[in-house]
């Protein structure tokens, strides 16, 4: 799973005095950014999700992050969840929803939504 390092301390030098490079909580953490947007990739195509019953859960298993589009259907119900235990209604039937690594949406439907993943 990616490293999501904190912002380091106003007390940390930004460049060390001894070897005069970027300090290493410094790189760090900008290597970190880089990571998060995508290591200077293009960004990927946009994916179906392939939906099942409801309720049906998605989870954000890659280490970037990502937007899903719920449209068609009908939806009852749309849940966001970012520990897999807490849900929270979105209050929302349809949209975008953008979604970190690990975070969950979950959809409770009567008709079949169409999803499509947008990574990011």
């Amino acid at each position: 799973m990616l490293n999501l390092t904190n912002i380091p301390s106003a007390r940390v030098v930004f460049i060390d005095p001894q070897t005069n490079l970027m300090s290493r909580s410094w790189y760090r953490f900008f290597f970190n950014l880089f990571v998060l947007s995508g290591s200077g990739q293009p960004p990927a195509a946009l994916t179906a999700i392939t939906v099942t019953a409801s309720p049906f859960v998605y989870t954000n298993t890659s280490d970037l992050l990502v937007d899903v589009i719920v449209s068609g259907g009908n939806v009852s119900k749309l849940e966001f969840s970012r520990d897999g235990v807490t849900f929270f209604n979105t209050g929302s039937y349809y949209g975008m929803f953008g979604l970190s690594p690990g975070d969950q949406l979950r959809a409770t439907y009567v008709t079949l939504p169409t999803m499509t993943l947008v990574p990011r």
